[in-house]
């Protein structure tokens, strides 16, 4: 059997970036920090768990951090972002239901603490901080500037439920990355009506 390196099977993960309580650009903040990035990045919180470890390690922490066994929801997402490896594919969502941008991951997961990827988040106590320390280096292959809508993109109504889910990370069958590549690739706003 001969060893593919990148003909090996990629996945298609669709990241939601979380929503600041303040701002002109709440929705757009974490996504803006992630853009300005050299190289661009995907961040998730979980900042006080170093997701560049193995999941053993990372189950390890959450057990003597959390005092709580490692399961459920949050824990099943962790396991995702573990998985995500150089050349899959990633969907940075923000609110409400918009795709911001597509882009392949260059670099493998890693921890950084950095002071401005502290952001206060919707559904959170006031005054508690999300830290985005847990990242992936991205290329975008689609442009970051150029947000859609999910329902304008004509995509069948499975897909677009798939898509909000109101998970941070989901995992998705590779074959719908051309699809949505090229739906945004093609996109063009209809003008708004008046209101």
């Amino acid at each position: 059997m001969s060893s593919g390196g990148n003909t090996m099977s990629k996945n298609l993960w669709r990241v939601r970036l979380g929503a600041a309580k303040k701002g002109h650009d709440r929705y757009e903040k974490v996504l803006n920090l992630c853009k300005n990035e050299k190289p661009p990045c995907i961040a998730v919180g979980w900042g006080g768990l170093d997701l560049s470890k193995g999941i053993d390690k990372i189950e390890q922490y959450w057990n003597q951090d959390y005092g709580e066994l490692f399961g459920g929801s949050d824990t099943a997402q962790i396991r995702r972002w573990v998985k995500m490896k150089k050349g899959d594919h990633i969907i940075a969502m923000i609110r409400p239901a918009t795709i911001c941008a597509i882009g392949e991951i260059i670099h493998d997961r890693y921890y950084k603490i950095d002071g401005n990827f502290e952001v206060e988040i919707e559904g959170y106590d006031e005054g508690r901080k999300v830290n985005f320390f847990n990242r992936i280096d991205v290329k975008w292959i689609t442009n970051p500037d150029s947000y859609v809508r999910i329902k304008y993109l004509g995509l069948p109504k499975d897909l677009e439920a798939k898509l909000n889910i109101p998970l941070t990370i989901i995992e998705l069958d590779h074959d719908i990355y051309n699809i949505l590549k090229n739906k945004i690739n093609t996109f063009e706003p209809k003008e708004a009506p008046s209101s």
